[in-house]
């Protein structure tokens, strides 16, 4: 990538000194043509991340960004007691109370959850105004989510190593399996 970008110093350069218009004219095409060379080796690399830990080697490629309304939990140690189960139930009557227990069990079902520490969401463009007003008056806020694809054959067997690996990239995720697709993908929560 820093080659790409010395060729466009270079050509900058040599345009500067250039005083022969039809010089100038082949330097500015050779410099369209490296910037865009160079823009899109950038936004592959911002879009591909190359996870490496606990012998696995996972490469995830982001493929959008969508807004989820979520509710947050409210310990640190949610295993501790009955807590997920008594947070589950406030999820279960928020989600009727809003009128979206349907489509958020729709979803949920067509996206197999396979670890994470996100405990309830719904994406935002699946319900409606009312809807979407009706969880939030509930303390479920609005969140950016980057969607990642994982790329290449990994072994579901692994999943413990999976979810540790993930674990030390992002810090509010879940990893879902799409059913119809069976697609491996990272759902990272932007908190």
């Amino acid at each position: 990538m820093i080659n790409e970008f010395n060729r466009i110093k270079t050509i900058v350069y040599n345009l500067e000194k250039n005083i022969d218009s039809n010089g100038k004219m082949r330097l500015i095409e050779e410099l369209i043509e490296q910037a865009e060379a160079y823009k899109k080796q950038l936004i592959e690399t911002t879009n591909t991340k190359q996870l490496q830990s606990n012998g696995l080697d996972i490469k995830i490629e982001k493929i959008t960004e969508e807004t989820f309304l979520f509710k947050s939990v409210m310990v640190k140690n949610v295993y501790d007691g009955d807590y997920l189960e008594r947070f589950s139930m406030i999820r279960t009557s928020d989600l009727k109370t809003s009128n979206v227990f349907e489509v958020h069990n729709k979803f949920w079902e067509a996206h197999e959850v396979y670890g994470g520490n996100i405990f309830a969401t719904i994406p935002l463009a699946l319900i409606n105004d009312t809807q979407s007003s009706s969880l939030q008056r509930l303390n479920w806020d609005k969140v950016k989510v980057d969607v990642y694809e994982v790329k290449g054959e990994i072994e579901i067997s692994n999943r413990g190593k999976i979810i540790s690996t993930i674990e030390k990239m992002f810090d509010h995720y879940i990893l879902v399996r799409e059913v119809y697709g069976n697609i491996l993908m990272i759902l990272h929560y932007k908190l």
